[in-house]
């Protein structure tokens, strides 16, 4: 028999490789001061450029079958600032927005829209102390105005639009 074999040894495996070093950092500027002076502090709100309102304005025209629309866009408050809401449109009544206008129309309309109209005008400033434009008409008109305060009203042909223009 021959005489046993001595036991084998296997070298270890190599070692493996450390990993590569991570990526450095992104390059970043160096942060503004806040506040500066003493007390640091927070960075000044940025400030908005002033942006006009959008006139509201009324579309309308008389016996012709299209729905009339009146489309203002308000300034709404959102915490201590107040923003220009331009997608923000109310519920008003399209033909008639103001109760002491309708009063006026009603009582002053006649038959003749030329009468009607200077009557509705005269009644109105005096009543409301401003400017008020009126159009009367016995047959269809169509108008658009800029306006917030308005009317039209009817009484048998006659028809009168009374605004406040802006």
């Amino acid at each position: 028999m021959p005489p046993p074999c001595p036991p084998t040894f296997c070298p270890p495996p190599p070692l493996c490789p450390p990993p590569p070093p991570p990526p450095p950092p992104p390059m970043c500027p160096p942060p503004s001061p806040c506040g500066g002076g003493c007390g640091g502090g927070y960075a000044p709100a940025p400030i908005m450029p002033y942006q006009p309102p959008v006139p509201a304005f009324n579309d309308c025209c008389c016996q012709c079958g299209s729905p009339c629309r009146y489309r203002t866009m308000r300034a709404r408050t959102h915490g201590a600032k107040i923003f220009s809401a331009l997608s923000l449109e109310l519920e008003e009544d399209p033909t008639c927005n103001s109760m002491k206008l309708r009063d006026i129309i009603e009582e002053n309309i006649t038959k003749d829209p030329t009468i009607s109209k200077r009557a509705i005008q005269k009644a109105a400033e005096e009543r409301l102390g401003s400017k008020i434009n009126v159009i009367c008409a016995k047959s269809d008109f169509s108008y658009v105005a800029y306006t917030e305060t308005y009317c039209q009203a009817s009484s048998g042909e006659v028809t009168c639009y009374a605004f406040k223009p802006q």
